[in-house]
């Protein structure tokens, strides 16, 4: 049987590093297979959090902006839950500038962003919300976290065998 591998990000709207004129009416992040709930995203512009809605679809996370979103440098964190239940985690990065002579994206057509919220978009916002505020609103706050969880269990690993061996050498 061969092995499977893990949901991966397989495409972005707008790319990675994309110049936009204008915000995007949404942004939409495409995975290698459907993914589950509880899927969170986050959304930092200039480093500060913004709200945002979004609705998981398939394979597909839309993120959309509220209509007064500012221009700045945006920082796109999501944390979502692929078919088999792995976590995937990833920070999608594009600027929105209205400068002349900047090479820009095309956004998604509309003059407005339009807000429109469900049930499960509010249950999502919510969740966006205490995302904002949780390690995974920031990728370096992540990485220290998993390079501590590492050491933690090398550690612990080194101090077991200690054990064992200082066991066997006292018989």
């Amino acid at each position: 049987m061969p092995a499977q591998a893990h949901t991966s990000l397989i495409s972005t709207d707008p790319t990675e590093g994309a110049r936009l004129a204008s915000v995007p009416e949404q942004v939409v992040l495409t995975f290698s297979e459907n993914l589950r709930e509880p899927s969170q995203v986050g959304v930092a512009v200039d480093g500060e959090a913004v709200e945002v809605e979004f609705q998981v679809d398939g394979p597909r996370v839309v993120v959309t902006p509220s209509a007064d979103a500012p221009e700045g440098a945006y920082d796109i964190n999501y944390r979502v839950i692929s078919a088999d239940g792995h976590p995937v985690t990833g920070t999608l990065s594009f600027e929105v500038a209205q400068a002349a002579g900047i090479a820009t994206e095309e956004a998604p057509a509309g003059d407005e962003p339009t807000a429109t919220q469900s049930p499960e978009t509010a249950t999502n916002d919510a969740a966006a919300d205490a995302e904002d505020d949780s390690v995974w609103s920031s990728p370096l706050l992540l990485g220290v976290g998993v390079v501590a969880v590492v050491l933690a269990i090398g550690a612990a690993t080194v101090l077991r065998r200690r054990s064992v061996t200082s066991d066997h050498d006292r018989s």
